[in-house]
């Protein structure tokens, strides 16, 4: 596994930790805001019991049975100035007039509504209502007499306050969630990293690991190839050696064409995103490179069709473009050319240029289309290949912040198929 791809999973790892958490901890917070405004509203309950309890003590009959009195105090519970805070209490008397308290504080529907709550026996009840277009808070105890309910002592308290109290821990609430979760978040990346330190030094020696050997054996590997070319000059073809040297010939050009790949891959993860891009016609690039791949693809029994109708402008890197595309022919020219025809097509739609190569070979086995990327990876049961040339045409592709995959199998259609995707020149 590169590195790349221990990045990619550090991110998927902290994405699939981060995501649990944020849905526990949304759950977490609506729970806990529906618990913060049931607990402000059991204050305001309890605030408004108390009053409207307090109060009944200073309204009560005296000599005829159906004669209210109210003790009006100068700071009584019924005067027109009462403390910062606390409710505003009313009268409501038996016919439904509102007998004493501030003015406008209980209008008489809501008065007779009152009364009708005390009416059944229950010492208080405590019910949302609105005055004036107001949403208030009602707490309702009766004032008994002989002949029943005279009237009922009533404790209002608007819901604004309240209810601006539960936006404010609400907010608070959700604020903590948020620099909780983006903790967690954090803690899962470096969590992630954690447990990835020994891959991804792994990694990072396999890379420099591949250099190194790429440059220690490009020269050694060139005199044994130039050293065997020379001598099938001099003996000629029917010399007496001249099947061993051609062998040691093919292997010395297969071991260059692998040290080749070794080097392009080490490049290319050195200088991942710093690429010279510039304006090119992708249709005529795929042009060149079916024409230079036509006599290898005859060789091997196969044709090349390309459809590319339209010229299509992309800003890339022309040689390293040129090369993922090529290790995709060359791909499916080793692979699949026994189906007979390698189709090569060009199309555009939107911001994206897309590449892809089918062939009719036998196809990529399901249980290899996970690790059809991984370097050095080769079809089992084939010969030829370094095994490094679709890594290194993914790593050309996320260099221009494109991709490139592998399509599901189709049973109408045999063989495998590659989609280059890279993103197109802006129109000018």
């Amino acid at each position: 596994m590169s590195s790349l791809d221990l990045r990619r999973l550090r991110r998927r790892l902290t994405a699939s930790y981060a995501g649990v958490s944020l849905v526990v901890l949304v759950v977490l917070c609506a729970i806990a805001i529906v618990q913060v405004g049931d607990r402000h509203h059991e204050e305001l309950d309890r605030r408004l019991e108390r009053t409207a309890l307090a109060a009944s003590g200073f309204a009560y009959p005296e000599g005829d049975p159906s004669r209210l009195v109210v003790d009006r105090q100068p700071d009584g519970y019924f005067g027109p100035q009462r403390r910062p805070g606390s409710p505003v209490v009313v009268v409501a008397a038996a016919s439904g007039r509102v007998v004493a308290g501030p003015p406008g504080a209980l209008d008489a529907p809501r008065a007779r509504d009152a009364l009708a709550l005390v009416r059944d026996g229950r010492l208080l009840r405590v019910r949302d209502d609105a005055v004036s277009g107001e949403a208030v808070r009602l707490a309702s105890a009766p004032v008994n007499g002989s002949d029943g309910v005279l009237a009922a002592i009533v404790a209002v308290e608007p819901l604004a306050a309240t209810r601006s109290d539960i936006r404010r821990d609400a907010l608070l609430i959700a604020l903590a969630t948020l620099g909780l979760w983006l903790l967690t978040a954090l803690a899962g990346w470096l969590l992630a990293g954690r447990a990835l330190r020994p891959a991804r030094l792994g990694a990072a020696r396999e890379e420099a690991f591949l250099a190194d050997a790429a440059h220690e054996l490009r020269t050694p590997v060139a005199v044994i190839r130039a050293r065997a070319e020379q001598a099938l000059r001099e003996q000629g073809p029917a010399g007496p050696a001249a099947g061993a040297l051609e062998a040691i010939e093919r292997a010395a050009e297969r071991a260059s064409g692998t040290i080749g790949d070794m080097l392009e891959l080490a490049r290319l993860d050195a200088r991942r995103g710093r690429f010279e891009r510039e304006p090119l016609r992708l249709d005529l690039l795929l042009e060149q490179l079916v024409e230079e791949h036509e006599e290898r693809a005859t060789a091997a029994g196969a044709t090349i069709a390309l459809d590319a109708p339209d010229p299509v402008v992309v800003r890339a890197d022309e040689r390293l473009l040129g090369r993922a595309i090529a290790n995709l022919l060359e791909n499916a020219i080793r692979y699949g050319a026994d189906g007979g025809r390698i189709a090569v097509r060009l199309a555009a739609g939107g911001e994206e240029a897309t590449v892809e190569v089918r062939d009719r070979g036998p196809g990529v086995p399901p249980a290899q289309h996970a690790a059809v990327f991984d370097r050095f990876h080769r079809a089992s049961g084939t010969a030829g290949g370094s095994g490094l040339g679709l890594p290194i045409a993914r790593l050309v592709a996320e260099a221009h912040d494109g991709e490139l995959e592998l399509l599901p199998p189709d049973e109408a259609r045999p063989g495998a198929c590659f989609r280059l995707r890279i993103p197109r020149e802006p129109a000018a």
